[in-house]
């Protein structure tokens, strides 16, 4: 096991009570400078600094009405989604240190009735971004929109799913392939250049509730519950000539074999696909490495700890920066932290002030109408 060290923490300036969603890198306009993006739930997207995790400027104060998600993955833009059934792309290259909102939002998509957005991907070689909807009124939406033609929605599946879309990923090698899971149980993966929806659909998978699934290689994907069970599929390959797909890898509930009370997402670099499972009473969060060879299996030998993590509050995001070989997480302590090998820690620390006391015991009923709020979608 190895220990990264904390390096830097910061509060970005938010209210207090505030919570950390998500974490993205974001565009810059200055040479050298990396700049990461956080949303959280007082609705605003904010860009601070990498290396200080000081902030730099507030981008919106108000991105939605309940934002929901953060996606950096488009070429110059940073995109967020919410419960306001809008999905908004920012220019965030023009802001400034000055803690000014100097961004342009570029361009809006709005789905009918104001359907709730829950999940968004975004792919670059296409220019595309996709959406992903609350159950409403018996129908939820997977809509997928071109950038440079704002004013179109490419594509819309209504009877992909039959309830809460919570995540969707492209295919790592193939821009036309699109995963998406949900609260209905199913992990499906399907070509959006097929424009008949009966006809789109590659695979079903039928998992359970889903909080996160993904593509771990080109030929696997991963599937993982809102009560912490994984799984890992093969890919079906059409062009087969046998009927029979290989079985899946079971590896039911992972809070006991791993040691954790949650798991909060997978991470993906150049080196591979990792798990992050944290453990509030024990004031950690493990990031495993998931390795193919010999088999699909957790490499319990590689795992590198954050000790302390937020302390008593759950981490809600964390993001994996290889350039910087830097760790950042977010929870609800309302703190971004930054962590580091050894080997990469210099003396540049940065640690703010908490005011929250991460490491002071929290009441009892807090901590149980936070677990109860754990295994739902948010």
């Amino acid at each position: 096991m190895h220990a990264l060290q904390p390096t830097a923490a910061s509060s970005l300036s938010l209210p207090s009570g505030t919570y950390i969603y998500a974490i993205a890198e974001a565009p810059s306009s200055s040479a050298g400078r990396r700049q990461f993006a956080a949303i959280s739930s007082d609705d605003s997207l904010r860009i601070f600094d990498g290396r200080s995790l000081q902030p730099l400027t507030v981008v919106s104060a108000k991105t939605h009405e309940g934002v929901t998600s953060l996606n950096g993955t488009l070429p110059g833009f940073l995109a967020t989604a919410g419960r306001d059934g809008a999905v908004r792309l920012w220019d965030v290259r023009s802001g400034h240190a000055s803690g000014k909102a100097d961004v342009e939002m570029k361009v809006v998509f709005s789905l009918e009735r104001n359907a709730p957005i829950l999940s968004l991907a975004g792919n670059p070689e296409s220019y595309t971004i996709v959406a992903g909807t609350e159950l409403v009124s018996s129908q939820a939406t997977v809509a997928i929109w071109d950038i440079r033609a704002p004013g179109e929605t490419r594509q819309k599946y209504v009877e992909i799913h039959n309830d809460d879309v919570t995540e969707l990923q492209f295919h790592p090698t193939r821009s036309n392939i699109l995963l998406s899971g949900s609260t209905d149980g199913l992990v499906n993966l399907y070509d959006i250049n097929t424009t008949d929806e009966d006809e789109t659909l590659l695979q079903v998978i039928n998992h359970g509730s889903i909080h996160h699934a993904g593509f771990l290689s080109e030929d696997a994907v991963f599937a993982l519950s809102h009560d912490e069970v994984f799984s890992i599929h093969p890919i079906t390959n059409p062009d087969s000539e046998t009927s029979d797909s290989p079985a899946p890898i079971q590896f039911g509930d992972l809070r006991k074999p791993l040691g954790c009370e949650y798991v909060v997402q997978t991470l993906t670099n150049s080196n591979g696909t990792y798990l992050a499972a944290g453990n509030a009473s024990e004031k950690r969060l493990d990031i495993l490495p998931i390795t193919s060879n010999p088999k699909w299996d957790f490499d319990y030998s590689s795992v590198w700890r954050l000790p302390g993590a937020h302390g008593e509050e759950i981490v809600r995001a964390v993001h994996l920066d290889e350039q910087s070989q830097t760790v950042f997480s977010g929870g609800e302590d309302g703190f971004v932290r930054a962590w580091r090998s050894d080997s990469s820690v210099g003396n540049d620390m940065h640690i703010e002030e908490d005011p929250s006391g991460i490491n002071s015991a929290r009441s009892k009923d807090k901590k149980r109408v936070k677990d109860e709020k754990r295994f739902k979608p948010y």
